[in-house]
């Protein structure tokens, strides 16, 4: 954490040293679903999915989930001006590395879902985050379990309508000046790094999941199903591979397409050498535009 100075957020470092177009892109694309830009990329889980098996006969209760969330908190770590957010008109370095999803309490239609936020260090290994998110699912799954977020949606809900809007338009007018409640900020899920949803859990393909207007996340993910391909590699030999197919939705306003690219390919070298994820990184990098 570095001292805050003039025009920064609690939340948020400002970005004064970028390109000239960061000041004025934000009034020209003044919402996020204006600055939506689109891409993926196909992971090689081969060697992710071996060690896996490897490390539950060792007794490690670990799954994809945890090498792709890993995987996105290393890559923050490597590449900081995507974890960046525009909040009035101005953009921001976030202070912390945060990422959001949905969870379903319980596996049927009836079950509400609940959404999670967790917070990661950059020098984080994947045992350290397989801990984290299973600490925090572990609290917020069942029907009777409940978040602040869950409690905080439950009261305004019985607010009236007019009332509820007004108190929406509020809120929305103290994010854009950097003044909401830090409460609000922490318990939404919708003030952070990353959105990320797991679509294979369902045995479905990932959508290009749209990012939200309100709060300040600038970079939604979707991962599916697993799928097997066969490939003929150099020497002419047929070999089988695991795949999974990730979505990215991203706020172009943040960082320029250039950087934005290097992010999904340090994921897929991430998913080549998976062994990285075990020990801490060699080095962390800070936004060098702040």
């Amino acid at each position: 954490m570095r001292k805050r100075r003039f025009g920064d957020r609690y939340d948020g470092y400002r970005i004064r040293k970028g390109d000239p177009t960061n000041v004025i892109i934000p009034y020209l694309m003044k919402e996020r679903s204006d600055a939506q830009v689109f891409f993926d990329t196909e992971l090689d889980i081969t060697k992710v999915e071996a060690l896996i098996r490897q490390k539950r006969k060792e007794g490690m209760d670990i799954g994809i989930l945890d090498y792709m969330i890993s995987g996105l908190v290393r890559a923050l770590s490597q590449y900081p001006r995507v974890n960046r957010f525009v909040a009035g008109r101005r953009l921001y370095a976030r202070n912390e590395l945060l990422i959001s999803m949905a969870v379903k309490k319980n596996l049927d239609i009836d079950t509400p879902e609940t959404i999670v936020k967790f917070k990661f260090n950059p020098e984080d290994t994947i045992n350290d985050i397989s801990a984290n998110i299973r600490e925090v699912i572990a609290q917020n799954k069942g029907a009777d379990s409940s978040n602040n977020m869950d409690g905080f949606v439950k009261i305004v809900n019985h607010l009236p309508r007019f009332l509820y809007s007004a108190a929406a338009n509020f809120v929305t007018w103290l994010d854009f000046h950097g003044i909401m409640p830090k409460y609000i900020n922490r318990i939404s899920p919708f003030h952070t790094s990353m959105f990320l949803t797991n679509m294979g859990s369902l045995g479905s393909d990932p959508v290009y999941h749209h990012i939200y207007n309100w709060g300040t996340t600038s970079v939604f993910v979707a991962m599916g199903r697993k799928r097997k391909v066969t490939i003929t590699d150099n020497d002419g030999n047929v070999i089988e591979k695991k795949m999974l197919k990730i979505r990215f939705t991203g706020d172009e306003r943040i960082a320029d397409g250039f950087y934005l690219s290097k992010f999904p390919k340090y994921l897929n070298y991430l998913f080549l050498n998976p062994e990285l994820l075990d020990a801490p990184p060699e080095q962390v990098f800070e936004d060098d535009q702040i």
